[in-house]
């Protein structure tokens, strides 16, 4: 499953953030509640982008769902992502998720991809300890007077639960090793960092901090290898095979 980041979908910078305390023990799934009829990746992004003026203009913070599927293409797009708090369910939001399914899944169908989706992404959740394990799934109508998330998206909310099967960590692809990642300042970012944090089990930032270097030298330690918190080729190789 690839999460088509927000540069990729033309995202505005949110006005600011808060950040989410982590695991969570709730998801709830909403929709758009606006017909998408383009079901192109270019027509997902551009709705989008509309939700998200909407959203500015009543001067919240940002789009307000934590990621948002395509309803036919199970595109998945990352919003306010996994670490800032979502914005979408009242009184809900310091201890939830909120998936929007894009359009309206009254009007419109909801395939099977999008809810293999919605599982994979909740899996990579309760995997990387950002979800309780046994976390309730509800529609956004369960906790306000709202149709939202619409007929056909409610109807099957448990299909979304992640299976035992699905449950598993996913394949990991890891980007190419460049460089040597340490706890230095200005602190050190790569796309590799998030790959090492879902492997050792540690929230997604992409920053290498203390905390994941702290982990890093825990799982050295159990696969035999020098315990120096430094993530080098030799730490590349056997957590992620290749050269």
């Amino acid at each position: 499953m690839e999460i088509i980041a927000r540069p990729q979908w033309g995202a505005k910078r949110p006005r600011w953030t808060t950040r989410l305390r982590k695991p969570v023990d709730h998801v709830f799934i909403h929709h758009g509640a606006t017909l998408l009829e383009d079901n192109s990746q270019e027509g997902e992004s551009r709705i989008l982008r509309a939700y998200q003026r909407y959203h500015l203009r009543k001067a919240w913070a940002d789009i307000a769902y934590s990621f948002a599927v395509g309803p036919m293409t199970g595109n998945v797009y990352e919003l306010r992502g996994w670490n800032n708090r979502p914005g979408a369910t009242k009184h809900w939001n310091h201890r939830s998720y909120a998936i929007c399914i894009i359009g309206d899944t009254t009007r419109q169908e909801l395939s099977d991809k999008a809810i293999e989706s919605i599982q994979s992404l909740l899996a990579v959740g309760v995997n990387a300890g950002l979800i309780t394990p046994n976390f309730q799934i509800r529609g956004h109508r369960d906790v306000a007077n709202k149709d939202c998330p619409g007929k056909r998206a409610y109807e099957r909310l448990e299909e979304m639960r992640p299976n035992s099967e699905a449950a598993q960590p996913p394949a990991l692809v890891a980007p190419s090793f460049k460089r040597t990642l340490k706890v230095r300042r200005p602190r050190m970012k790569d796309d590799l960092v998030r790959f090492i944090q879902l492997k050792v089990g540690l929230p997604i930032t992409g920053v290498y901090d203390q905390v994941t270097a702290w982990h890093v030298g825990l799982w050295q330690l159990k696969t035999g290898l020098t315990v120096d918190g430094v993530f080098g080729p030799v730490s590349y190789r056997k957590m992620f095979g290749g050269s």
